[in-house]
């Protein structure tokens, strides 16, 4: 439920890579999937997950074996419901195809460039002073405030200016 004021919340999403019939998909196919698709799947048991409602802005990151940073956004189409046929459709390999729950959007769009956590984590006040940053965006979904969410878009737009 967003806050009363009518205002929304912010959140990473966190996309690792998926296994299919043995072989590993990478996060960044898993999250071209979901942008492409308009919707992002979800454990019903994930945290958070009741707390998602329609305009909520969200931040898509990527946590692959050897690079890890934020690869996009996205604006909630509205809250968490059961998983659709059509939509299971679309989910491809481990752990996605046995999750229950998705979540759809109004708008999603992935970037070219990864926006690396070095490059953000002085910045972002969840972030300040952890030593290991990266373990902040363990699990599926992380509330975060509006000014996280800004530092990562002026980040990806000085990114874009270069």
């Amino acid at each position: 439920m967003a806050l009363l004021t009518g205002m929304a919340n912010y959140w990473v999403f966190i996309v690792k890579n998926h296994v299919h019939m043995g072989k590993v998909i990478p996060a960044r196919e898993v999250l071209a999937n979901r942008v492409e698709n308009k919707f992002w799947s979800l454990s019903g048991r994930a945290a958070n997950i009741r707390k998602l409602d329609k305009g909520d802005k969200v931040l898509f990151y990527v946590a692959e074996t050897h690079e890890r940073g934020f690869m996009g956004r996205g604006v909630l189409a509205g809250q968490a419901h059961p998983i659709t046929d059509e939509q299971r459709f679309h989910v491809i390999g481990s752990p996605s195809m046995s999750f229950d729950y998705a979540v759809d959007f109004e708008e999603a769009e992935m970037w070219p460039k990864m926006i690396s956590l070095d490059s953000v984590k002085d910045r972002m006040p969840l972030l300040l002073g952890r030593k290991f940053p990266a373990r902040v965006f363990r699990g599926s979904i992380r509330r975060i405030t509006e000014r996280d969410y800004e530092v990562v878009l002026e980040a990806k737009q000085k990114a874009v200016e270069k």
